[in-house]
């Protein structure tokens, strides 16, 4: 990769944050994580019994699931709408930005966002952050925030429109945001928190939660890699249909 490559990385970079900026809509998932989070600690704080009452983790549970099912998935989903509805898409292309340059700039500031927000909803969560292993909380956000703009990113190449990506995103949020906050009071529901990635997230803090050390399986490890390679494969070849279409 040259500094070519980089230098028109770079300007997709740049038009990308213009556009976030003036979504409104886009930044209201991450910024409702954090608020939602202090709310819910605020609500909940006559039933918390020190730092490490099961409320604090379900009100830290809550914030992530929160932001990596709603906030990631709407900041990469709706600008990418955008882009086809004012056509900004068909400009990129014809400029010769391939694939991957589009790919990381459209993914870089969600991506960015919504890591820096999951570290800002475990502090404001007021768990104690002594009992979490922040190495392989790191890890995970990390990889679950990059499953989740990239989710994002399908979405909004698949779409129609702003409309039609806020209609397509409504049941993965859903999903992604409640099944794994409400796995612990369903059996069902707690069997599918297993196969998502906001799910396992769930569980490592769950872990951690009870002073137990959390490793990560190789079930966990599949439905990570699945998820990453899954979706970067119907993204590519989406967007190479649309540039021979163009």
């Amino acid at each position: 990769m040259n500094s070519h490559f980089w230098r028109k990385t770079l300007a997709v970079i740049k038009l990308k944050a213009k556009m976030l900026a003036g979504n409104t809509a886009a930044l209201t998932g991450p910024l409702m994580s954090i608020a939602a989070t202090v709310l819910m600690k605020f609500l909940y704080s006559g039933m918390m019994e020190g730092l490490n009452s099961a409320i604090l983790t379900y009100v830290l549970n809550f914030g992530i699931s929160f932001n990596l099912g709603l906030g990631a998935v709407m900041m990469s989903a709706l600008p990418l709408a955008e882009d086809k509805e004012k056509h900004t898409l068909r400009s990129l292309m014809t400029s010769s930005v391939n694939g991957l340059q589009f790919f990381i700039g459209s993914i870089f500031w969600p991506f960015v966002i919504t890591v820096c927000v999951n570290y800002i909803v475990i502090f404001v969560s007021g768990v104690d952050i002594s009992r979490i292993d922040m190495v392989m909380f790191s890890f995970l956000t990390i990889l679950s925030s990059l499953i989740s703009c990239m989710l994002g990113l399908l979405i909004g190449i698949y779409a129609k429109s702003q409309v039609n990506a806020n209609n397509l995103m409504m049941p993965f949020v859903m999903l992604l945001s409640l099944v794994p906050t409400l796995s612990t009071m369903n059996e069902t529901l707690g069997s599918l928190s297993h196969y998502l990635h906001t799910g396992i997230v769930t569980t490592m803090l769950n872990c951690y939660s009870q002073g137990l050390e959390f490793r990560l399986g190789i079930e966990q490890a599949l439905v990570l890699a699945l998820g990453v390679v899954g979706i970067t494969a119907l993204f590519v070849g989406k967007y190479r249909k649309i540039l021979v279409s163009e």
